[in-house]
């Protein structure tokens, strides 16, 4: 939303002017409340109050699972670890705005397409429950018998006009029942499990994930932050079950002494993500003990792994609209022949 790209651009400002965490989430609550903004700025000052009782932001924030979602107290997580906390806000605010853009591009897209389909629906059920009976039986009285065609639209819209309430109270039901299995924590995991073996939606869950993780791992490497501090963080971007349980492997890998290469390999990183890093292994680092070529080689894989989900992101907003376009046009030709057929 806006005012969550806002209030990151806003606490942002406040680090960069050396303002605490605690004295910045109060100071932006006070400029939520004079917008008449009252729930964020309620929501802000529960997190600073946190804060004054010694806990870290990303641990206060937790309370408001609404306003920053995992994936936002990674970033924060990843700004207490580096011990900047600027930098994690600054690429909070970029991701959301990044967010957003994406989102009114799609539904810029979508929306014709999707009310021209909602209003075929919309005719052709009017078309069936008051034109086509009229017509049917000005047909019958001519001695004509009834065409497939308009039967079919007829039956069809009477019989879920006659028993809505019935398709509406299974998928209430189905609704209630699919939301209580996924909130349970076996219900997830299996949720989790069978996306990622959705083909085309498991790959893009997954390297959405491991995006996120690269897009902090350079910010966080080039601060000085050791593989095993990287964890928590990672755990808080994989939204996906089963691919957190997988940083079990990275962990495994770096307590025993391994390289990050390969600790990404065994939590599932694409090749397009590992090699870079394989290769930066060999650099000893500059002066002050960074690996500036794997920095470099993290950034690279995240630009190219970005650009793929973007990428993939438009096609499948083309390929939905082109859908859509194409069920609107059908259901409006079945009611134009339903209509022509019953008149000849």
């Amino acid at each position: 939303m806006a005012d969550r790209e806002r209030l990151f651009f806003l606490m942002a400002q406040m680090l960069r002017s050396g303002q605490t965490s605690e004295s910045g989430l109060r100071a932006v609550a006070k400029a939520f409340k004079t917008e008449g903004k009252d729930d964020i700025s309620s929501g802000l000052l529960a997190i600073a109050q946190k804060v004054a009782q010694g806990k870290s932001l990303s641990k206060a924030a937790e309370i408001e699972y609404i306003l920053f979602t995992d994936i936002h107290r990674a970033a924060i997580m990843a700004g207490e670890a580096s011990n900047n906390m600027y930098e994690a806000f600054s690429v909070l605010r970029k991701l959301e705005d990044k967010k957003m853009e994406s989102q009114r591009a799609g539904f810029a897209e979508l929306f014709t397409p999707i009310a021209m389909l909602l209003l075929s629906f919309a005719s052709i059920f009017n078309t069936g429950l008051n034109t086509l009976p009229n017509l049917m039986q000005m047909r019958k009285a001519q001695g004509k018998d009834p065409n497939m065609v308009s039967e079919f639209v007829m039956n069809f819209t009477h019989g879920v006009a006659a028993h809505w309430h019935f398709i509406a109270a299974f998928l209430v039901i189905f609704i209630i029942v699919s939301y209580s299995m996924i909130r349970t924590t076996q219900g997830r995991f299996w949720l989790d499990f069978y996306l990622l073996k959705v083909p085309l939606l498991g790959k893009y869950t997954s390297y959405k994930v491991y995006t996120n993780m690269l897009l902090y791992f350079p910010h966080l490497i080039r601060s000085g932050v050791k593989p095993k501090q990287m964890i928590p963080i990672m755990e808080a971007l994989a939204t996906n079950v089963v691919l957190r349980r997988r940083i079990d492997m990275f962990n495994q890998v770096i307590t025993a002494g391994g390289q990050m290469s390969d600790a990404m390999d065994k939590a599932g990183f694409p090749p397009i993500a590992v090699t870079p890093v394989k290769v930066s292994e060999n650099y000893a680092g500059n002066t002050d003990g960074i690996n500036d070529v794997m920095v470099e080689g993290m950034d690279h894989a995240y630009t190219i792994l970005d650009r793929l989900l973007t990428d993939a992101n438009s096609r499948f907003v083309g390929v939905t609209s082109a859908f859509l376009w194409i069920a609107g046009g059908a259901v409006m030709l079945m009611e134009m022949l339903s209509i022509v057929f019953a008149q000849n």
